[in-house]
């Protein structure tokens, strides 16, 4: 070999400059490319409407006027609208439930996924003594699935000793005394449950918005005058009675929200009470597993106490005519795509009354649609829909009952298994969701001649971001 040769030649510097410029023009190239395709999907294809996963009406784009530009409403309306329907928006949840099940960490016996939880706590900071736990941030969400802020999270820092097996032995059963491990997917936890089956429940971020609900009620009651009786009855939802007690400090009191909404309603306004008459059959299948709503037998005994307190007639469970679902998955199940829930579905229960009834459909401004079924067939993993269909309608309801009674109920999705169980009590009802309905509320009711007003909802939409819908709908005029 010639001398001053080498076997190999390193590049010169001017080669490595043209490579390494020449890899950084196809970078900008695929990137570029990536985020026009990203742009123009998300502006070309088509938006959807509404949500079958979650089982609500996606955001729609604002009315443009120049009183809402200036106020800001509407840019802050067409962004709502563009992070609410992006297209393909529930592959994207799937795969994003997906990828978190790849992901975890362990606190204290249980697996979190989903982002982490964070005990919550009513303790000041400074006061607060520090835990071996990862300081992390809750994700909780509202009954839709929307996330609640951390400003919006309420407290529990209760601990007691666990019960040994001599006093449970003559303790009556309470699921919350049960501990389970579980994973936290999502704001939702899910566990198993003593009797065997899977279980999922939304971890409640506590009431930020309960004033709001209270003044709000008390101030439209007083609007309404004698001639209308306002009623109001806050439904919890499962963990409430259901939430193992190794996760009690990661989930706020729906209870204590719940007393405080009724402790400070008008003397006008009369509270229904069913947290505690769900309590009192929490031993039987009130609530689903894998949906944030309730059975229709829960439904039958929270209306069962509205009746009473209205003093309409309530007629017994017996006399409805009984229609079982198999196979049900509600939204906790398809927010999280647990294969424990999926392997354990639901059986979804609901009851028809005796009596002849008629129902008609109009639209958010009543305008009347048609006459369909207050009963529709749905596919199983739709059961709750089967009532109405959803919650995009105004719906009015003729029955038998021949007692010149009408009522109105202002509701979220809770509302809807209610509604059979007082066609036996009124002649008319009309059905209003809290959050579609676009007319001056004082000036329906009065039109319509409403003898009773009921305020019914769960918590989570009492005292959280549906609230805000509420002020909103009955402040029209």
């Amino acid at each position: 070999m010639a001398k001053g040769k080498h076997l190999k030649e390193t590049p010169s510097v001017p080669e490595n400059k043209k490579q390494k410029r020449k890899f950084n023009i196809i970078n900008i190239c695929v990137t570029a490319t990536l985020f026009i395709a990203a742009a123009v999907s998300l502006t070309v294809f088509e938006r959807p409407a509404t949500s079958a996963a979650e089982k609500r009406e996606l955001a729609k784009f604002p009315e443009f006027s120049a009183e809402n530009l200036f106020s800001g409403q509407y840019t802050d309306g067409v962004s709502k609208w563009y992070n609410d329907t992006v297209p393909w928006r529930e592959g994207f949840k799937d795969i994003s439930a997906k990828i978190n099940k790849c992901m975890g960490v362990s606190l204290g016996g249980v697996t979190v996924y989903g982002g982490p939880v964070n005990v919550i706590t009513t303790t000041p900071a400074a006061e607060s003594a520090p835990t071996a736990e990862p300081d992390i941030k809750p994700i909780v969400t509202d009954s839709l699935g929307d996330a609640v802020s951390d400003s919006q999270t309420a407290v529990n820092t209760s601990e007691e000793e666990i019960p040994t097996e001599t006093e449970a032995a003559t303790t009556p059963y309470d699921p919350r005394n049960e501990v389970a491990p579980g994973i936290q997917t999502n704001g939702q936890l899910i566990f198993q449950q003593q009797d065997g089956h899977y279980r999922a429940v939304s971890l409640y971020g506590g009431g930020f918005n309960r004033d709001k609900f209270v003044n709000t009620v008390n101030s439209f009651a007083e609007r309404l005058g004698e001639d209308i009786q306002t009623y109001v009855m806050i439904a919890p939802c499962s963990g409430e009675y259901y939430l193992p007690k190794n996760w009690e400090s990661y989930s706020a009191s729906q209870s204590e929200d719940i007393d405080y909404i009724a402790d400070n309603l008008s003397e006008n306004v009369i509270n229904v009470d069913c947290t505690s008459v769900l309590r009192e059959h929490a031993d039987e299948y009130i609530y689903t597993r894998s949906d944030h709503h309730w059975q229709p037998l829960g439904a039958y005994y929270a209306a069962d106490a509205f009746c009473k307190a209205a003093g309409v007639e309530s007629p017994a469970l017996e006399t409805y005519e009984k229609r079982v679902v198999e196979g049900f998955l509600g939204f906790l199940y398809q927010n999280t795509q647990d294969a424990n829930l999926l392997n354990d579905s639901d059986t979804f229960t609901y009851y028809i009354p005796a009596n002849d009834f008629k129902c008609y459909y109009y639209d958010t401004a009543y305008n009347y649609d048609n006459r369909y079924p207050f009963f529709l067939q749905m596919a199983p993993s739709d059961s709750y829909q089967i009532f109405m269909g959803g919650d995009q309608k105004i719906v009015r309801i003729e029955t038998d009952v021949k007692n010149g009674r009408k009522l109105a109920v202002f509701k979220d999705s809770y509302g809807n298994a209610e509604i059979p169980f007082y066609m036996g009590g009124y002649e008319e009802i009309y059905v209003l969701d809290i959050r579609y309905f676009d007319l001056d509320a004082e000036t329906f009711l009065k039109e319509n001649e409403i003898d009773d007003l009921l305020f019914t909802m769960c918590v989570f939409s009492a005292a959280g971001v549906n609230c805000d819908a509420m002020e909103e709908t009955l402040a029209k005029k």
